[in-house]
């Protein structure tokens, strides 16, 4: 970094306590990215009219497909991208088609379907290879007859995507927390952001439709070969990227097909929210692949590499991004830097970071350390003055204060903002905001600040966050907290959903309550909660419990999934004949539901 961008962003540095760490010989640097604090750069408009960092739309071009692309590699090998978040290969085997995923949904899957028939070949489909869980919804409307192919993936992908659904749709390893991750997913992938002008979306949208998974009926595990559609293909198992993969290798075509080379850095923590990725293993599923030594590298999210040589170079060099992202972490935290400081500590190499396909293109790498001491450290950095720190919005409202009040600091932020130092006005307004989120002034300079913040962002994922925010602060958007399940996902597997609902107990209201509530769901089974004095005891055969149950009744699973929702309340369906009290009566049964939260999309939004 240049020292007059030093200098202009020294307020900043200081406020947020980021050293200046000795990464090159004696000359000590902050990889801060300047231009977010007025250094130089440069927004141009992209096709849509999106104002963006004209390095960021130059580079996202030539490692994914932007525009809807059928690729015949050669060797039957074809790669369909640009349709969705997700590319799709198909290689023609001597039995019929192989295709490598499916999409996120039921109508993705048809679409890609029809794709195949028109401008790849008519010939069926014998066998579907999911690459991981995420896009593993399309394979029901890409076949007749399921009981004719062969479903391959890796032995928990099945068990992963009955969770992923049942917890709302996103992946989550807290099942009860997936309408958040959800809600955020939304976010991350552009949900609320236009398809044109200044804000629009550069990245593919996520949609929630109907899926249509087929299940895995050929299980793999590592290092096994089969014969599918005539061709010996081999698996590879072993290594986890965001989610249980499978890398297939065709040694008869020198391919290989994988969830592990990502179009730009791997993004080893997801601003949506996920469980610790680990970078030695990702790192480690990537060397397989490079050890293989193949000659197409078709990647689930990138653009194709072709030729032994350009592939070896683009893997080794994304390895070894991952390896000194991972390890120059570990050696700030043993060099006493917390979480904060180790976002600007790593040092990149120019012949890592300028390399075409490392490029931060989706998330960016500032955001990984911190998730890589958290794993092993949690949120104590030794900073013991956060033992007992003040909860935020009382914080803001003393720094406020001391600053001068609302006025002044809403003017400090402005005048930062006129200064281009636009991370600098965003926190320091944030302090007026956490204290009074209905400011107008503080809503305008902050929304004003995140805009060009994203607008200046490498990658779409914090691009997509900080517009979607400006947004909804404009009153453009309404952003919700969580995105509850449907009601066909709860009526289905209603016993599950009453496990979620103890979490939404209130312990203040509770607290002197003990009572056991029972649901029978007739062929779905019975479930029950025993409420006692401030936590739900989840009850999934209610006759083994040591209590007999106060006040039990019969219902639907869509009966369930009005009360999960808040849809209806139970005297209305009482009396609508939907629900049915097998013991105690309809103001008792009310009086322990109305206990728990009710599942609000916007409740403690304040963006709006």
């Amino acid at each position: 970094m240049a020292r007059k961008a030093l200098i202009t962003a020294l307020a900043f540095f200081a406020a947020i306590s980021v050293s200046s760490p000795v990464v090159s010989g004696t000359t000590a640097e902050v990889n801060y990215p300047a231009r977010y604090m007025g250094g130089e750069a440069n927004i141009i408009k992209a096709p849509n009219g999106a104002l963006i960092y004209d390095k960021a739309l130059a580079s996202v071009g030539k490692i994914v497909y932007t525009q809807p692309t059928v690729e015949n590699l050669g060797d039957g090998i074809w790669v369909i991208g640009g349709y969705s978040i997700a590319n799709f290969a198909v290689i023609e085997a001597p039995e019929g088609l192989i295709v490598y995923d499916t999409g996120d949904y039921a109508e993705e899957g048809a679409h890609v379907r029809q794709i195949i028939e028109e401008k790849i070949s008519k010939r069926p489909i014998k066998a579907i290879i999911y690459s991981h869980s995420h896009y593993a919804l399309g394979g029901s409307a890409m076949v007749d007859d399921p009981a004719s192919v062969m479903v391959i993936g890796h032995e928990k992908l099945n068990e992963t995507v009955k969770t992923n659904l049942e917890g709302g749709g996103s992946p989550s390893a807290i099942p009860e927390l997936g309408p958040v991750l959800s809600a955020r997913g939304s976010v991350q992938f552009s949900n609320y952001l236009p398809t044109e002008g200044e804000d629009a979306s550069i990245a593919a949208k996520l949609e929630f439709k109907k899926p249509g998974f087929l299940p895995v009926n050929t299980p793999v595990q590592n290092g096994q070969i089969l014969r599918v559609a005539g061709l010996e293909m081999q698996f590879f198992t072993e290594y986890v990227s965001d989610d249980y993969s499978v890398t297939a290798w065709i040694p008869g075509k020198l391919a290989a097909f994988n969830n592990f080379f990502w179009p730009g850095m791997p993004n080893l923590y997801s601003l949506r929210g996920a469980v610790y990725r680990d970078p030695t293993i990702w790192r480690d599923g990537l060397k397989v692949i490079r050890d293989l030594k193949p000659k197409y590298l078709i990647s689930t999210h990138a653009r194709t590499v072709v030729g032994e040589k350009e592939v070896a170079e683009a893997l080794t060099n994304y390895m070894d991004l991952i390896t000194l992202t991972y390890d120059q972490t570990l050696r700030g935290i043993l060099r006493g830097l917390g979480p904060d400081e180790l976002r600007y500590f790593v040092y990149k190499p120019r012949h890592l970071a300028e390399t075409t396909f490392n490029a931060e293109v989706y998330g960016e790498s500032s955001w990984y350390p911190p998730a890589i001491f958290y794993f092993q450290m949690g949120w104590f950095d030794r900073d013991v003055t956060k033992l007992w720190q003040l909860p935020p919005k009382e914080e803001a409202a003393r720094l406020v204060s001391l600053m001068g009040g609302k006025e002044k600091v809403v003017a400090a932020a402005s005048e930062a903002l006129e200064n281009k130092e636009y991370a600098w006005a965003a926190r320091l307004v944030n302090y007026v905001y956490r204290v009074d989120p209905g400011d107008a002034k503080a809503r305008s300079v902050k929304s004003q600040a995140l805009r060009k913040l994203g607008q200046l962002s490498m990658g779409s994922i914090g691009r997509s966050f900080l517009i979607s925010e400006a947004r909804a602060l404009e009153g453009k958007e309404k952003i919700p907290r969580l995105v509850p399940p449907k009601p066909g996902i709860i009526a289905e597997s209603p016993a599950i959903f009453v496990n979620y609902h103890r979490v939404r107990i209130d312990p203040g209201q509770a607290e002197n309550t003990d009572r056991v509530i029972v649901f029978d769901f007739g062929e779905k089974g019975r479930a029950g909660l025993h409420i006692r004095r401030g936590v739900a005891e989840f009850l999934a055969d209610p006759s083994m419990h040591y209590r007999q149950p106060d006040v039990a009744m019969t219902l639907s699973g869509e009966s369930w999934a009005k009360l999960y929702l808040d849809q209806s309340n139970l005297a209305q369906l009482v009396d609508a004949g939907e629900v049915k009290l097998t013991k105690g009566d309809i103001k008792s049964a009310a009086a322990l539901l109305e206990l728990f939260d009710a599942l609000d999309p916007y409740g403690n939004v304040t963006n709006d």
